[in-house]
């Protein structure tokens, strides 16, 4: 979020420092790694539709102004994994599904029985489950490692600067604007930097960095850890595989299972033979976090590997695709952090100041809940509009923004 809005603000014409905490090589963080899914199936009007299709807009522009300005040719395949997102969902929500797609413009197949199901899809599945499968231009998984490098680029092509390893200490106010205290990691010294406008996108360090001008944030966002397995077949049992079972694995991967346990699993990445690494999570299966900078490195549970194993094995019977628990092997698991808001909508929104009315100049993004990398250059879109006064007619976006708005959060929450 950060990164977009950076990039966002300088291509507006402003200079820009971005203080990035970690190298330009990230080890940890909720935008760590090379996969997140990105969709836009939804209902007529729905805000996370909205804000995948304007990423791809966004990111269009940045890929555009890079190839006009750098020698490196960039494309939207660097960042956009296409696949069909499969969802599946239960049955009692038929009516809702069928009112959603009625009004959906992207292409998808649905089947309501499991009939239906093993004569479009091939797969099995009990009666009471829907079975959606979603089409659409670079939707499948984006890779906010790919995004976030390229919008460096475009930052600093622009003249602004990005600075790695600096750790935010904390912000003041001050009666030119703020105050930000930073500790340079290559030599320990502690630097300030005085600045007339601010925004802030430190996910879940949100609530303490801004407690002296903003301690309202500690109570509106909370900090949980989300596990991720990343799993591998063996390789004797890919190889067994025929080219219509390799071609079926890739065709139902992203997944969205929205049962009891909401699994989400991906594709990360494939090794020399095409084999991919899965990885699988739950997005309710939250949490409480002891020590955000101990978190990234937290080991999985025999539990929390059990339930990542579980859910692709299930998947695979789903498929009609072979696979044995001895076959399926736990290569290594990550702690990521949701920002959490009560809601679950983020907020992008102008900070308030002590006298409640909201600052002009600065600006927070936090509170993505899970919902960010699809979304992030709409989100810095969004954010930059803010902080120019600048706005949009459109319907659409005016209700993004509205509902990201801060003061909708004190009202709802």
């Amino acid at each position: 979020m950060g990164s977009a809005t950076a990039w966002q603000l300088s291509n507006a014409g402003e200079k820009v420092i971005l203080l990035e905490q970690q190298s330009s090589e990230y080890t940890f963080g909720s935008s760590f790694g090379e996969a997140r899914i990105c969709r836009s199936l939804g209902p007529k009007n729905d805000i996370w539709s909205y804000l995948h299709r304007r990423a791809l807009a966004e990111t269009e522009e940045l890929i555009k102004f890079l190839n006009e300005n750098d020698q490196k040719h960039h494309a939207m395949e660097d960042i956009y994994t296409d696949s069909p997102v499969t969802y599946i969902l239960h049955t009692d929500k038929r009516e809702a599904v069928v009112r959603m797609l009625r009004q959906q413009p992207d292409a998808y197949e649905c089947s309501y029985t499991s009939e239906e199901a093993l004569e479009k899809f091939g797969v099995t599945v009990p009666e009471n489950q829907i079975v959606i499968q979603e089409y659409r231009k670079y939707t499948g998984t984006i890779n906010p490692k790919a995004l976030i490098k390229k919008l460096h680029v475009g930052v600093m092509l622009k003249g602004g600067e990005v600075q790695y390893g600096q750790e935010v200490k904390q912000v003041k106010r001050t009666s030119e604007g703020y105050r930000v205290d930073v500790v340079d990691g290559a030599h320990g010294r502690l630097e300030n930097i005085e600045t007339r406008r601010l925004v802030s996108a430190a996910g879940p360090y949100t609530g303490d960095l801004l407690k002296k001008i903003a301690p309202e944030f500690s109570q509106l966002i909370t900090p949980k850890r989300v596990f991720l397995a990343f799993l591998k077949i063996s390789k004797e049992r890919f190889l067994s595989y025929s080219p219509d079972q390799k071609e079926k694995i890739f065709n139902f991967y992203p997944l969205i299972d929205l049962g009891p346990d909401h699994i989400f699993s991906m594709i990360e990445e494939k090794d020399q033979d095409g084999n991919p690494l899965l990885k699988v999570g739950g997005h309710f299966r939250r949490d409480d976090i002891k020590s955000l900078n101990e978190v990234w490195t937290q080991e999985l549970s025999t539990e929390e590997i059990s339930f990542g194993k579980k859910g692709v094995l299930d998947y695979f019977k789903f498929l009609n695709v072979p696979l044995e628990a001895e076959e399926l092997t736990y290569e290594k698991g990550y702690s990521c952090v949701y920002s959490l808001t009560k809601s679950e909508i983020p907020i992008v929104s102008n900070l308030p100041q002590e006298d409640g009315v909201l600052d002009p100049n600065a600006v927070m993004l936090g509170g993505m809940s899970g919902v960010g990398a699809k979304g992030s250059m709409t989100y810095g879109r969004i954010a930059t509009d803010i902080l120019l006064g600048r706005n949009e007619e459109e319907f659409m976006y005016q209700k993004v923004r509205e509902a990201l708005h801060h003061g909708r959060f004190l009202r709802d929450e």
